[in-house]
Order: C-alpha cells, then structure tokens, then sequence
C-alpha cells in the first residue's frame, strides 16, 4: 500500500467541491476511511506515521482537512496536533478531527479525557465511533471544509 501519495477520488465532482484530506490511521482501518472520502469525491492522502504526515505536509502540497486516529500505533495524537497547531506552523488553520474509531475498552474508558486534551491543544472535532458510521463522518467533516479547496485558491 502506498502511502503520502494523493489518492484522486471515485466520483469526480467540479474542482471548487474536490477537498484534499490527509488520513493518518493504523493500517487495519485505513481502508475505510479513504474509501468513504474517495466515494464522496475527495482526494485522500493515505498516511501511517506522524512522519509520513509532516513530510506531505511540509514538502508536497496542502490539505483542507486532517483526520487522524485518536490511539496511533506507537506514536501521539497529542504530538502530531501540537505539530499542526503550533504558533508557526503554515498549517494552524488546517481543520484537525481526532477520530476515535472502533475502541479498545480502554480506549473507551478514556474517551472523554482525551477528546477535552484534544479540544485543549486545537483540535477542531473529535469523534466518537464506537462503530464505523460513513455517513455521520461525511456530515462531521462537511461542516470543517473550507468554502473553496486551497487548490483552486492558488
């Protein structure tokens, strides 16, 4: 599987309704969330660490939106927000979504904990799924997009 490569959308939709959205998720659920972005006429960038994420970022092109998995293998959601949301970074006004999908009973028990930290360093929405729901998802990040994708603003 690649990854931090602009993956184009399934439906195409007119340019100023094609948003970019960074996806950094472990790997057992990437597949549904690009899939659902794809199908509603997004482009996906599809990333696995905090690393792969920065280096799209910083080196390839803009987002209009980021979501990434509350409890990432190995590494912080805490320090990739901090990372987007610092004071001078170029992407502090990227909308940041927290996505806490299919949990752990850990993971559940500390829900409400992680998402007012998440709240606390920037992030724009956190989601609770303890299923997978596409449909609530698109509505949750419709509401974060820009009115026009920063591709067409260049």
């Amino acid at each position: 599987m690649t990854t931090g490569k602009i993956e184009e959308p399934l439906i195409h939709l007119p340019p100023t309704q094609t948003f970019r959205i960074l996806v950094l998720e472990n790997p057992e659920n990437i597949d549904k969330l690009k899939e659902v972005c794809k199908l509603n006429g997004h482009q996906v960038v599809p990333c696995f660490t905090i690393g792969e994420s920065m280096l799209f970022l910083d080196t390839k092109d803009h987002v209009d939106l980021i979501i990434s998995a509350v409890h990432l293998e190995e590494e912080s959601v805490f320090e990739f927000l901090n990372k987007v949301k610092a004071p001078q970074s170029v992407h502090k006004d990227v909308a940041f979504v927290m996505l806490c999908m299919e949990p752990n009973p850990l993971a559940s028990v500390i829900n409400k904990s992680t998402e007012l930290a998440g709240k606390l360093m920037g992030a724009d929405r956190y989601l609770y799924m303890p299923e997978f729901d596409a449909n609530r998802l698109i509505v949750e990040i419709a509401d974060l997009l820009p009115p026009v994708p920063m591709k067409e603003l260049d």
